[in-house]
């Protein structure tokens, strides 16, 4: 309830001081409705369908990198395994119907994947049923109430999720058994941190690679 209960306060002392004429920085208005379909918008006659090409291969690429270390991260938690074929097919199926209904890329963030895991869900059930009915019927009806939601209680919210991610024993192991894979993980570590997940992973593999 932690973090629902600090939306809702936030936006409320947003909109009684109106902090948002004071430097705070809201969500402000958003569109309503559900995107609609594009599946009738494709176009492989383009001058710039080689570019398009090439930049959605290279983006494809990054996200699945993005998304089999998040997979795997969560998997040590939980101690399971994970199947890679499984997962590129799941990628390949969500971004092959996504991009028929005018979504974007889609991946595994590592956000929303931190805040399910503290959240208590435990399968694909809480992203398929709980999630997608609970942002469809914000989309349709409650997107006036986040006028006021200031950024930094959403940046809050995450932050608290991927702080109880970091495991500490793990690090220390492999500063004693492994120095260059510890100089690796703190280089993903700082990547991420102070970039992005594009920037920590690139690094920590140009590490690998040299």
């Amino acid at each position: 309830m932690a973090p629902l209960l600090s939306i809702i306060l936030g936006s409320l002392l947003v909109c009684l001081t109106h902090a948002e004429k004071h430097g705070v920085r809201v969500i402000g208005s958003l569109k309503k409705g559900i995107n609609p379909p594009s599946i009738g918008d494709f176009v492989f006659k383009s001058p710039y369908f080689a570019l398009a090409l090439k930049t959605g291969i290279v983006t494809g690429i990054i996200a699945m990198a993005e998304g089999m270390a998040v997979a795997r991260s969560f998997a040590m938690f939980k101690n399971y395994n994970i199947d890679g074929n499984k997962e590129m097919v799941a990628f390949g199926v969500m971004n092959i119907i996504g991009s028929c209904t005018s979504c974007f890329l889609t991946a595994g963030p590592f956000s929303r994947s931190a805040v399910n895991y503290n959240a208590g869900c435990k399968t694909a059930v809480s992203n398929i049923v709980i999630m997608s009915i609970t942002v469809m019927v914000t989309l349709l009806f409650l997107t006036p109430l986040f006028y006021y939601t200031p950024f930094v209680v959403l940046s809050s919210i995450i932050v608290s999720a991927m702080v109880g991610l970091i495991d500490y024993d793990a690090v220390i192991h492999l500063w004693k058994s492994d120095k260059f894979d510890f100089v690796v993980c703190m280089t993903a570590y700082i990547g991420v941190v102070f970039g992005s997940v594009e920037i920590g992973l690139g690094a920590a593999a140009s590490q690998l690679i040299i």
